[in-house]
């Protein structure tokens, strides 16, 4: 009975050896796998009005399936190259000190493919601006990337009562992978409605008052559909 009990004991590790082994093989592969993903390149160029690189103009490409984002900056010579995924992708550009904005039309990516994006040419803020900037986040304080944000122009109290006409302004944003996003609005007293909504959360809208040429922090924090 007493010699038994190693043999037992053996039999067990040599067991537990094997369920390792085997694990890290699913493992080793799963990762191989993952590593050997084909992708396809977005590139493009963007300029300013005049036809002159804009280096440093930031450049963001969500995926359609998840709404994940990828960014890159353009370089010197106002070209950018993203690897994605084959989807379908909304790309949006900014740059300090000029008008950013979102092609309308999709781009589709394909597996070892390469999808040229016309140039793009960004123009001049063409007034001072004040900014509304911030963040969006879960429940847990964690960032939260792709997350597609509105802002709209609405009356002011004073406005309401005066029944004063305003301008209409509605723009849009799509946050970066650190859950970041900053829209330019004109450089006056206003105030906007900013709504926040991502798949799987609860929508959340906000209004924020903005004075001449300031930078106005926002912050959301998004909380999860109960399911």
């Amino acid at each position: 009975m007493n010699e038994s009990i190693p043999r037992l004991e053996i039999q067990r590790v040599k067991s537990m050896r094997k369920r390792l082994l085997a694990l890290l093989f699913v493992l080793s592969s799963l990762v191989a796998a993952s590593a050997s993903q084909k992708t396809g390149t977005l590139k493009g160029k963007i300029e300013n009005e005049k036809g002159k690189p804009l280096a440093g103009a930031d450049v963001r490409a969500m995926r359609s399936r998840d709404h994940s984002v990828k960014e890159t900056k353009a370089d010197q010579a106002g070209n950018y190259s993203l690897e994605l995924q084959p989807d379908d992708y909304t790309v949006s550009f900014d740059a300090e000190g000029y008008q950013g904005g979102t092609l309308v039309q999709m781009q589709q990516v394909e597996e070892g493919q390469e999808t040229a994006v016309k140039t793009i040419r960004l123009e001049r803020a063409r007034h001072r601006t004040s900014l509304v900037r911030g963040a969006v986040f879960d429940s847990n304080g964690s960032s939260l990337g792709g997350v597609q944000l509105k802002l709209v122009r609405v009356p002011t109290d004073e406005e309401e009562k005066e029944h004063k006409r305003i301008r209409s302004l509605s723009m849009s944003y799509t946050t970066n992978n650190h859950g970041e996003f900053a829209f330019r609005v004109p450089s006056e007293r206003a105030r906007y409605r900013v709504t926040a909504s991502a798949s799987g959360y609860k929508t959340e809208t906000k209004r924020i008052d903005v004075n001449e040429s300031e930078s106005a922090p926002l912050a959301f924090s998004l909380e999860p559909v109960k399911k």
